[in-house]
């Protein structure tokens, strides 16, 4: 069972008498010093045209910026579908979406982090219209096109989404073999069925804190349901110079451990599955190998080398190799991005 959430750690802000009292969709959006853009996140969010109702559940981790006070005021402003989680104490950001997920009402859960929008008002209506219509399928995602900081601000590249070259079979349909591809189900993009988020949340799966979570997710969804996919710009994915793969070389070799890791417990959860992809720690042990070199780490590079040695042999390795590029070659991804799917 997940820890339950400590009452004395929060207090929420919101208007009982008006709040909608049956939520269909609930949106999480977790909040850490996203002041510039959480306007714009927020406006994405309260801009969809539904015919159903749904709710914005925010939680605010005690920011150092005006993060909190940007939220209390839009929740002034929408107090029939805004809800407000405020820290007493920095909890951090897996504890924070894990309160605000607990404390949500919907039957689907949407996500979009405070420095991420959403870009298309209809894509709430059309995801959940897809899963209402698939019994079969418990996530939903969609295409999505980054935000890189330039002179000016932000530079949205909407002439290169992120599917524009991925096969079809890599976004729909049964996709256990390929959780870890980080194009799919990118999380401002995905719609769950709170159902299929509960499970999980009690799976010893969801346990361990490792450092990114949507490949976790992406593993567990993938390996228990179809997914559906809506084929149209879901979101805008802001690359933030902070996120775990753009904060250096030793946070990323960091992190490429922690994928290791989180490798060895997911062979093992998954050990009934013969279609487990071999080839996620072939990328992550190679990208560490290479990290730690270009850090001059020696003991890094040697960990990397004795992980190769332990978890494949001649046969396996090359068998690796080529699962690797059968999913890399059709969208030509640079090897850095497949290290991982979470930021």
């Amino acid at each position: 069972m997940p820890a339950q959430i400590n009452a004395d750690d929060y207090f929420e802000v919101c208007d009982p008498e008006r709040l909608v009292p049956t939520p269909l969709v609930s949106v999480l959006m977790v909040v850490y010093n996203h002041g510039p853009y959480l306007a714009e996140a927020i406006e994405s969010v309260m801009s969809q045209k539904c015919d159903f109702d749904y709710e914005l559940v925010i939680g605010e981790d005690v920011s150092s910026d005006n993060s909190r006070e940007i939220v209390l005021g839009f929740q002034r402003r929408y107090p029939d579908r805004i809800r407000v989680v405020c820290s007493r104490r920095n909890v951090g950001a897996a504890a924070n979406h894990y309160r605000v997920y607990v404390l949500s009402r919907g039957e689907f859960v949407a996500h979009c982090e405070g420095d991420d929008y959403w870009c298309n008002p209809c894509r709430l209506s059309g995801q959940v219209a897809l899963l209402r219509a698939d019994a079969g399928a418990a996530v939903v995602h969609g295409d999505w096109v980054r935000a890189k900081p330039d002179a000016t601000g932000w530079d949205v590249q909407w002439n290169r989404p992120a599917h524009r070259h991925v096969p079809r079979r890599f976004l729909e349909g049964d996709l256990f073999p390929f959780f870890y591809f980080p194009k799919i189900l990118r999380n401002c993009t995905v719609v769950q069925r709170r159902s299929a988020l509960e499970e999980f949340h009690h799976s010893s799966l969801a346990m361990k804190r490792y450092r990114f979570g949507d490949t976790v997710a992406a593993a567990y969804f993938t390996s228990r349901w179809r997914v559906a996919y809506w084929p149209a710009v879901a979101a805008v994915y802001r690359e933030s110079a902070g996120s775990a793969l753009r904060s250096g070389r030793s946070s990323f070799a960091l992190f490429l451990r922690s994928a290791l890791e989180f490798d060895t417990d997911a062979r093992a959860f998954f050990r009934s599955r013969q279609d487990y992809p071999l080839s996620y720690r072939w990328e992550c042990a190679l990208g560490l190998l290479a990290c730690t070199l270009r850090l001059r780490d020696w003991r890094g590079a040697r960990d990397a080398l004795v992980d190769l040695a332990r978890h494949y042999g001649p046969i396996s390795f090359v068998g690796a190799m080529i699962g690797a590029l059968r999913l890399r070659w059709p969208v030509h991804r640079s090897p850095r991005s497949l290290a991982a799917k979470g930021d």
